[in-house]
């Protein structure tokens, strides 16, 4: 097989949804390519995630709302799991 050198979403897609049907293992199958296990998988993965997201390298945001927090001044932040961080300016972290 020819070996994708400067390869597109297209031809991955292609590379990548033919793996299966093939009846080969991904590294068989890698080798008959002649690409790498790690290239296929990250084709994987960047082919499976929604458009958008392909061209944000792990950058999140997450909506702030301010709210009245029992330190004036302070920032609180709600985890998962009924913690809360509480950042009041001039002292450290305090953890709740």
């Amino acid at each position: 097989m020819n070996k994708p050198q400067s390869a597109g979403p297209d031809a991955w897609r292609q590379i990548i949804d033919g793996q299966q049907p093939s009846g080969l293992t991904v590294v068989a199958y890698c080798l008959e390519w002649g690409i790498t296990q790690g290239s296929f998988y990250t084709w994987k993965r960047r082919l499976r995630l929604p458009r958008k997201l392909n061209h944000v390298s792990g950058i999140k945001f997450v909506e702030v709302t301010p709210s009245k927090t029992s330190v004036p001044g302070a920032i609180e932040i709600c985890l998962h799991g009924e913690r809360h961080l509480l950042k009041a300016f001039g002292l450290g972290i305090i953890v709740r």
